[in-house]
């Protein structure tokens, strides 16, 4: 009996969705809020802000062909419904300057050397541009725009 309560025991503490550690897909550092959601064909699609939620319903398609953890929550018929096939993924896949954050071709963006770079927020634009050498360079170093490298 000892055996199957700490077995079970384990096995509750590896459920991370239980404690609040399962992170959200968008902005990976952050854990998720299950008040901050979007439905999508009946699924519960769970986020850690609003900010998130509006990124994702803005770009539904983009996110579920972008992020893996989306992707597995949608049979191939439902991708085809909502689009994912159509969808063309960006080279850039974070924002240099929240390196966590997930962006999309609805993303803010500015054009720099003769490409486009996206960003999360139009504060992260904002900082961007007081500084985007300073940026582009920790950007380049991260890996963070492979438009870039040629």
């Amino acid at each position: 009996m000892k055996i199957a309560l700490s077995t079970l025991f384990i096995a509750l503490l590896m459920q991370p969705a239980l404690f609040g550690a399962e992170k959200c897909a968008l902005m990976l550092d952050d854990d998720i809020d299950p008040e901050e959601y979007s439905e999508v064909l009946g699924k519960k699609i769970e986020f850690c802000c609003g900010s998130c939620v509006k990124a994702f319903d803005k770009a539904t398609a983009y996110y579920i062909k972008a992020v893996p953890a989306l992707a597995e929550k949608f049979s191939a018929s439902e991708k085809k419904e909502l689009g994912v096939d159509k969808v063309e993924l960006l080279d850039q896949r974070f924002c240099p300057i929240y390196n966590d954050r997930i962006v999309n071709p609805e993303s803010k963006s500015i054009e720099y050397n003769g490409k486009t770079v996206y960003f999360w927020s139009s504060s992260a634009q904002r900082r961007w541009k007081k500084d985007p050498e300073k940026y582009f360079k920790e950007a380049m170093d991260k890996g963070i725009l492979p438009q870039f490298k040629s």
